[in-house]
């Protein structure tokens, strides 16, 4: 074995640990975050989703300030961004959590997130390769770019430098969360720690995974359907970066339950299953459509300042948001 599929399995599996370790610790999840607010009116898990936002878009200017990497901006696909974020914010309220989320569960012991990731890939496959494809094709034609046919950020849309759009950003972000508490949640890290070492790892994500085909950051949206497509019919035809890395988090939580004594194999309710399944296959099909999941567009792409990956990620929050409301706000 030559040193680039070392470098390859080892970044990979290394990042996903890392990232692994930190969401089990810090509780870190996207539905925790948007339930709780809505629900318990408490922001100490947004609080840390928006302060690793915060971090990686500070990253990632610095990565390509240093010429580290070429950091590709993701296509503003309004239609496909709209539907498909909205259907995974629906998904992700139904399934009890995000791909991301479901693969640390995973090594916490929580059998019922197999269910989720299984539902996960079979819609993700259903609408790469299978009967809904055609449908994904038709959503992503509509493209929006530059008039330089570039894809679009915030800072070519106001035409300020991204060093300063990144700067107000982080000054408005910071006024935000100046104002919360510092507690931690149910024993866990405390939210700075957790949000500004997820932020730290998003960047990292950026740059080890040009050890694989090319930098493509931190997802578990393409890479969770390749692990079930793999093993059954060889696609894609070899290992990726994108596919190690969700290993490695299931592992690096595994390692962080044990050392908390949080680790215990947990069985869903009988009659859940369906329930998450579904959310799980709804999640699959639309993070395709929408190119990306939570973590993936929420924090990776968003970090960049592609109006494509926040317009999705505005998307799946209004997503969730309207079904936490249509299942327990509404007759409230």
């Amino acid at each position: 074995m030559d040193d680039v599929p070392l470098l390859l399995y080892a970044s990979a599996l290394a990042t996903g640990l890392a990232l692994g370790y930190v969401m089990e610790r810090g509780g870190f999840c996207l539905t925790r975050a948007l339930s709780n607010a809505w629900l318990m009116r408490d922001g100490t898990v947004l609080r840390a989703w928006v302060l690793a936002l915060l971090v990686a878009m500070v990253g990632v200017e610095i990565l390509e300030a240093l010429s580290l990497v070429d950091v590709p901006r993701p296509p503003l696909r309004w239609l496909s961004s709209v539907v498909g974020g909205l259907l995974f914010g629906a998904g992700m309220i139904v399934a009890g959590g995000g791909p991301g989320s479901a693969w640390y569960r995973v090594g916490e012991g929580a059998i019922g997130a197999w269910v989720v990731l299984l539902g996960f890939a079979i819609g993700a496959t259903t609408a790469w390769l299978g009967i809904l494809s055609p449908v994904r094709v038709l959503l992503q034609k509509p493209i929006l770019t530059t008039a330089d046919g570039d894809p679009p950020t915030l800072a070519s849309l106001t035409g300020l430098p991204p060093w300063v759009v990144v700067a107000a950003l982080v000054l408005v972000g910071c006024a935000w969360l100046l104002r919360g508490p510092r507690g931690a949640e149910h024993g866990t890290w405390r939210w700075p720690a957790s949000g500004a070492t997820v932020g730290a790892i998003i960047v990292a994500g950026w740059w080890a995974s040009t050890f694989g085909e090319r930098p493509a950051g931190i997802t578990f949206a393409a890479n969770t359907g390749h692990l079930l497509t793999y093993p059954l019919v060889g696609y894609p035809s070899r290992v990726t970066w994108s596919m190690l890395t969700p290993v490695g988090v299931a592992v690096g939580a595994f390692v962080a339950a044990r050392r908390a004594d949080q680790f215990g194999w947990k069985l869903p309710a009988p009659t859940s299953l369906v329930k998450i399944f579904g959310g799980g296959l709804l999640m699959g099909a639309a993070a395709l459509v929408a190119e990306g999941c939570d973590i993936n567009q929420g924090l990776t792409n968003s970090a960049t300042l592609a109006l494509g990956s926040l317009l999705t990620f505005t998307s799946m929050c209004a997503g969730a948001s309207g079904t936490l409301w249509l299942l327990f706000l509404r007759k409230a």
